[in-house]
């Protein structure tokens, strides 16, 4: 069978937010490999970890459930294992936004409850606290990121100008 679809296209917007997400890692707190395979045991059910979203066995990434675009670590309490579908659908988007939108996979009504009570269930055990992302800066640290995002933002509108992209 001959391969039908081409690798997903990148587009210079998304490439603009990718760069932001990059810089906002950079400042997030991660968590260590150890912890990681804490998460993964707590996750585990029947030998396999599942999606959190919809339950498909042998979750393959992690998801952040308050995204990193908003401020959201890579850190116990805020990563929850996901297979490509649901993670591709939610985006950077919070849970309740991506129920609420308009994404093809985004969960049922029904699921969501569901959904609601396992992030519950965990955040028993891996206690996180979203915080906005600028608030966790120190003042230098919000002095670098806001004069990147002026830098990215004449980029952004240089690119407008160019027609490489829209709005």
């Amino acid at each position: 069978m001959p391969l039908q679809k081409l690798p997903a296209k990148m587009y210079p917007g998304f490439g603009l937010s990718m760069l932001d997400r990059a810089v906002k890692e950079f400042f997030a707190a991660r968590c260590s490999p150890k912890e990681l395979l804490k998460l993964a045991e707590h996750f585990m059910r029947d030998g396999n970890v599942a999606c959190v979203y919809c339950d498909k066995v042998a979750a393959t990434r992690w998801d952040h459930v308050h995204p990193v675009s908003g401020g959201g670590d890579s850190s116990p309490g805020n990563l929850v294992p996901a297979c490509g579908r649901c993670d591709d659908s939610k985006q950077n988007k919070t849970i309740e936004e991506w129920t609420a939108g308009k994404a093809k996979h985004r969960p049922s009504a029904a699921r969501v409850s569901l959904i609601h009570k396992r992030i519950a269930e965990y955040h028993k055990e891996y206690t996180y606290s979203a915080v906005a992302f600028e608030a966790k800066l120190s003042p230098k640290n919000r002095s670098i990121y806001k004069r990147f995002r002026r830098k990215l933002e004449e980029l952004r509108e240089q690119m407008r100008v160019d027609g490489l992209i829209s709005k």
